[in-house]
């Protein structure tokens, strides 16, 4: 790849940035960071039937006392709850509420599909290649850790 194809591709990287920052607005105190975590124990919890903040810290990679911050203001809002498993009590279950599960569904399930409605000419295949490329330059970026993307 020449350095100005390469200058474009991050221009294209930084373009989608952007739009992924232009998401619908979210209800009063709530951040994108919010709706990565309630979508992540959604997840976890048709998985396993609960999340735990060691799950969902390993799956967001993010830090755990991120996470926890995190958790507590989610809890705060009622779209969570939480649940001290009785054998370990250093371990919280973490399950989402009505609100939680109704704000998974608005601004990530129906909001996806919506989105992916508007794009038939975008196929599953090219949209891989597009998550492959982006991981290559994540793998390859001098001085950067790793970074992963399109791991779910």
């Amino acid at each position: 790849m020449t350095e100005e194809k390469l200058r474009r591709l991050l221009d294209a990287c930084f373009a989608a940035k952007r739009i992924v920052e232009t998401l619908p607005e979210l209800p009063d105190g709530m951040k994108p960071r919010h709706i990565h975590v309630l979508e992540a124990i959604w997840e976890q919890q048709n998985h396993q039937g609960f999340g735990r903040v060691s799950d969902i810290s390993a799956q967001l990679e993010i830090t755990m006392p991120s996470i926890t911050k995190l958790v507590q203001e989610l809890e705060g809002m009622g779209m969570l709850k939480k649940e001290t498993d009785p054998k370990d009590r250093r371990v919280s279950f973490l399950y989402l509420t009505e609100a939680g599960r109704d704000c998974v569904e608005r601004y990530v399930t129906q909001f996806h599909r919506e989105w992916a409605e508007a794009l038939p000419d975008i196929s599953d295949q090219q949209a891989e290649e597009v998550i492959q490329r982006i991981a290559r330059l994540g793998e390859t970026m001098p001085g950067r850790k790793e970074v992963k993307y399109g791991s779910r």
